[in-house]
């Protein structure tokens, strides 16, 4: 079943990630920003989708990597929009803590290139929680840790729409669960996928990959089963 008053635009950043405009009764929600970018440059991505980026209300972190955040500490000071993210991620993102490291073998990778991409700090308005109802949107936070400790989907009841996040991703034409090499911890990451096996689930929005229209129950099933047969 569609909802008639969720639509999405798929944004681009650098060919790298993907995030997310969603206008819900004309309200506009922006999920992740990409890559640090000129504002001009994010006011045109939004003026190509008939909407302006002074609508922009909110802004929610899926979580605290740059290619997610990298824009938001910008919108934020030009556009007045709240930001949303889960407690857990919140001190990554105001800078209160460091940016967790992987613990698989990209560690010193991420240790020589995180001060250089490392987003700037930006408030946080507002900390979610695993269940959470985020109002204005739809939208329900899932908590999902493991690529990062507050790592969250995002999940539309109505659309039986789920926003991924760095959960799981959709490359090389196949759905694959997180990168280990650039997770927190991966075997958490493992098992918070059976979290979403709760969910009714027919379009998924992949932060790195393209989005799928249908089967979304499937594809997180097999994943899951996947999982749990290493």
């Amino acid at each position: 079943m569609s909802d008639p008053g969720f639509t999405v635009h798929r944004l681009n950043s650098m060919k790298i990630a993907n995030f997310f405009l969603l206008v819900n009764d004309r309200e506009l929600t922006l999920i992740d920003t990409g890559n640090k970018d000129k504002i001009e440059n994010l006011r045109s991505k939004f003026d190509h989708t008939g909407h302006s980026l002074d609508q922009l209300k909110r802004i929610i972190a899926t979580h605290c990597h740059p290619d997610h955040i990298g824009s938001m500490a910008a919108l934020k000071q030009v556009t007045g929009a709240q930001v949303l993210a889960h407690e857990a991620e919140a001190p990554f993102i105001t800078h209160e803590a460091r940016l967790p490291r992987a613990r698989g073998p990209a560690w010193l990778l991420h240790s020589l290139t995180e001060p250089v991409f490392r987003a700037e700090r930006c408030r946080v308005d507002k900390t979610l929680k695993h269940g959470d109802s985020i109002e204005g949107t739809g939208l329900t936070a899932i908590h999902t840790p493991g690529h990062s400790p507050g790592s969250t989907c995002l999940y539309h009841r109505g659309a039986r729409a789920l926003f991924t996040g760095d959960a799981f991703i959709n490359m090389f034409g196949k759905v694959r669960g997180p990168i280990p090499a650039f997770c927190w911890e991966i075997q958490q990451a493992r098992r918070s996928l059976a979290r979403l096996l709760e969910l009714d689930v027919e379009t998924i929005y992949f932060a790195h990959g393209e989005t799928i229209r249908e089967g979304g129950n499937e594809r997180i099933r097999s994943l899951a089963e996947a999982f749990n047969a290493v």
